[in-house]
């Protein structure tokens, strides 16, 4: 008998290749997060990739599908050329490469209070970025925790991201790509809570998910004689 893999969901079996997938929001999380630390990421940044996935998911956007494609874009990258260099002049990468949006996102929300961090006024060159749309969760919550609208521009375009959301329909469309060259400017907003979801389920494919249980398993340790010899209890059960 095969050993059961314990990434797969129960539903991964019933669907395939583009068909639609549906996974619960607590499903899409758990699953992007093995996946990212399967793609070599640290546990604590695999759970920020989860988070961002998670977000993408409960604002109607297929998260692990564009985490999927990011990991495999990243996947084999030395960490030097995934993280942004901080410096007065951007967070660039130091070597011209594009910049994860999970490290990028979550060291943005580490220095919210730091000088270095965005503040009103500032303009930040990020340079380019894979996966942007990967990276809005971070400014949404770093928005509402500092009162900031955070505007992210391109060569052909700009979206302010603020208190009323409706920026998410364009984000779909134009921060789901590849990889985008990016400046982010902030200025001063009303305080506001974040609406609530309206989406709890990832409408993602088969596809996805296959891809991502497969960078899911790398997490796991192969069976071997020895383990299988070893496994169950050497006590009876015999009353």
């Amino acid at each position: 008998m095969e050993p059961q893999d314990q990434t797969r969901g129960d539903s991964t079996a019933f669907f395939g290749d583009a068909q639609a997938a549906p996974l619960s929001c607590n499903e899409a999380t758990s699953l992007c997060i093995k996946a990212a630390r399967g793609a070599g990421m640290s546990w604590g940044m695999a759970e920020e990739a989860g988070f961002a996935a998670a977000w993408l998911v409960s604002h109607g956007i297929d998260g692990p599908t564009h985490l999927r494609a990011h990991l495999e874009r990243a996947d084999g990258r030395d960490w030097v050329d995934l993280c942004p260099s901080v410096t007065p002049d951007g967070w660039q990468n130091a070597n011209g490469q594009p910049t994860c949006p999970i490290i990028l996102g979550a060291t943005m929300c580490d220095y919210a209070d730091l000088p270095e961090g965005p503040a009103s006024g500032a303009s930040i060159v990020l340079g380019p970025v894979s996966a942007p749309i990967l990276l809005v969760p971070f400014l949404s919550e770093l928005a509402q925790k500092k009162g900031l609208a955070l505007t992210l521009t391109w060569a052909t375009g700009a979206i302010c991201i603020d208190e009323d959301e409706t920026w998410l329909q364009p984000v779909k469309q134009s921060l789901g790509v590849p990889q985008l060259a990016l400046t982010l400017s902030a200025y001063n907003a009303r305080p506001h809570e974040p609406s609530a979801a309206s989406t709890q389920n990832a409408q993602t494919t088969a596809a996805t998910i296959a891809a991502l249980n497969t960078l899911a398993m790398r997490t796991t340790v192969p069976a071997t004689e020895a383990s299988r010899a070893g496994a169950g209890s050497s006590l009876s059960d015999n009353d």
